[in-house]
């Protein structure tokens, strides 16, 4: 692949990263002379009418335009394999980079915020919210102060899906995609993907970010599943006194077994993010009257949930054991 030209225009110069969806490489763009990412998709398995799909979807998301999105120029294919090429974003991803602060934490929180409140407004879903696909980007001036000026990108919409239900999709109804980290519990069982599933990743990350350590763990596969199903989140101020009532509630509440208990878009988020409010008055009164729950904090394995396992075994696609084996950049 390297030193070959796509579509008599891009040229391909080095490679960027891989996973499991597919190889980045840096490319120039010799028509407008710019350099640019390809995205090579891994079609292994999709078949004609799957790449079609993908492509389709790809081009759906190239109508965002946010300064928070890492913007999408053009889609095709070469020797049978699907490509993207995108903006080429410089920085480090959020999983490598480390705030110095929470009010920095928040601040790129925000930014994210921002970017879901476009693309959901826009009808796209991204449906593989994680740190590996959002980048922290560079103060445009070195005269910034130290941990001013930082950006977010927002990255790899491979897995996006459009809100439009006549529209072609990349996966059928059913199959599990994404990183199971971050995947909300009505994905795990096979329901469809909406803002709020993107909105339960973002809690994900927050709690991350605000502790240091992910709300779920398990020795394996089964005991992080049936956590996200079943088990509630240890409070994060227990876990970092320094939070705030209202950020600990906001958390908690983005991480709501429901969907519809999960806060009603990524713009409310980012104006509880902003100040205390109203909303998040109400947010921390809904958690004090929510029933307790005497589950326990972490399970080995599935207990009497032989029915989750079965479906569970049937919902996971080749797509989900790529990611398991494949996660890291562009994947």
């Amino acid at each position: 692949m390297l030193g070959t030209t796509l579509l008599s225009r891009y040229r391909i110069t080095s490679e960027l990263g891989q996973g499991g969806m597919g190889i980045v490489y840096r490319a120039h763009d010799t028509l407008l002379n710019r350099p640019v990412a390809v995205k090579v998709l891994n079609a292994t398995g999709l078949g004609t009418a799957g790449q079609a799909r993908l492509l389709a979807e790809a081009q759906a998301a190239a109508k965002l335009n946010h300064p928070n999105i890492v913007a999408m120029y053009d889609a095709g294919e070469a020797d049978g394999q699907p490509f993207i090429v995108m903006e080429l974003v410089e920085g480090q991803t959020l999983r490598d980079f480390h705030p110095q602060n929470l009010d920095q934490a928040l601040a790129l929180a925000r930014q994210i915020c921002a970017a879901l409140e476009h693309a959901h407004t826009n009808g796209i879903i991204h449906r593989d919210l994680k740190p590996e696909n959002i980048v922290v980007t560079k103060p445009p001036s070195p005269s910034q102060g130290e941990g001013q000026g930082m950006g977010v990108k927002l990255m790899d919409f491979g897995l996006a899906r459009t809100a439009d239900p006549a529209a072609p999709q990349l996966t059928e109804e059913g199959a599990i995609v994404g990183t199971f980290t971050y995947l909300a519990p009505e994905l795990l069982m096979g329901q469809s993907a909406s803002a709020q599933s993107d909105l339960y990743a973002l809690g994900v990350m927050l709690y991350e970010l605000t502790t240091g350590q992910p709300p779920f763990t398990g020795d394996n596969l089964a005991a992080l599943l049936a956590q996200h199903l079943h088990v509630q989140p240890v409070s994060p101020r227990d876990r970092n006194p320094e939070l705030s009532p209202e950020l600990d509630a906001l958390i908690l509440k983005l991480l709501s077994k429901s969907p519809q208990d999960r806060p009603a878009s990524a713009g409310e988020v980012a104006r509880a993010l902003t100040q205390p409010s109203q909303l998040v008055a109400e947010i921390i009164q809904a958690r004090l009257a929510a029933p307790k729950t005497n589950l326990p904090t972490h399970l080995s394995k599935f207990v009497g949930r032989e029915k989750e396992i079965g479906q569970l075994k049937r919902l996971l696609s080749p797509l989900a054991r790529e990611e398991r084996t494949g996660e890291g950049t562009g994947g």
